[in-house]
């Protein structure tokens, strides 16, 4: 009788423990994680770094005051940045950013339409076609002292937060295309977002991928988001590139 009691005493200890490390763990899902990705993301905007910011409070489904500063944030990037656009090699240009001597500019509108991908398989923008497209023949088409004035540029890729499809390996890149988060970011509405290919309205890639491997993140034609995205050898879809420059 000793024994059994012992081991129901064993058995009852144990289930307290299991029970207080499975409360224990939920608290730190619930309030721990969130509260560290709040400093993360409150750092991201110290340091500058508004889309990283943006994006991580983006991500927090409205944790603590995480949708106003978001909120603040695109209010505060679109009331700096240069209205007009500007004028670089042949196109015209967006700015969409200014930044320690540096402007974010995105083309005015689509330049050609191509598919992300040449082949329907499984594609991230780290291996797209399009991607080579960009920093090869496109790069290599603008004037020497125009590519020296492109920077090479760290670029973030973040997941589908919708879909929380895997947007694979950060790259750098000389031109790159916008992701959901940017597109969120620097502009105001869907109208403002709109793009035309020689006077109709186009949809246009963006880099984050899809709600799956063989789909990518797309601008429709009234400039509303396409998280579900479009094929990636879709050859009626619009390339807006971005890039960063020195300002003269």
């Amino acid at each position: 009788m000793k024994k059994q009691k012992s081991w129901k005493k064993i058995a009852v200890s144990a289930a307290i423990i299991l029970v207080a490390a499975a409360g224990l763990a939920a608290l730190i899902m619930w309030v721990g994680i969130p509260f560290i990705n709040y400093g993360k993301a409150a750092a991201l905007q110290d340091k500058g770094d508004i889309a990283g910011a943006y994006d991580a409070f983006d991500r927090m489904d409205g944790y603590r005051d995480s949708d106003a500063r978001k909120d603040q944030l695109r209010e505060e990037v679109i009331g700096s940045r240069t209205e007009g656009g500007m004028k670089f090699g042949a196109y015209e240009w967006l700015v969409l950013e200014e930044r320690d001597g540096k402007a974010l500019l995105l083309m005015k509108d689509v330049l050609e339409m191509r598919p992300y991908n040449e082949a329907l398989v499984d594609t991230d923008w780290e291996s797209c076609t399009l991607r080579i497209y960009l920093n090869g023949p496109f790069y290599n088409s603008f004037k020497e002292e125009d590519r020296a004035r492109i920077a090479g540029t760290a670029v973030i890729n973040s997941d589908n937060a919708q879909y929380g499809m895997k947007a694979g390996n950060d790259t750098r890149d000389h031109v790159f295309l916008l992701s959901l988060t940017e597109a969120k970011l620097y502009f105001a509405d869907d109208a403002s977002r709109a793009a035309r290919h020689k006077g109709a309205a186009a949809w246009w890639w963006l880099r984050s991928p899809g709600l799956d491997p063989i789909l990518t993140a797309i601008v429709s034609s009234d400039g509303s988001l396409g998280y579900a995205g479009s094929g990636v050898n879709y050859t009626n879809r619009g390339v807006r590139p971005a890039l960063w420059v020195t300002l003269p």
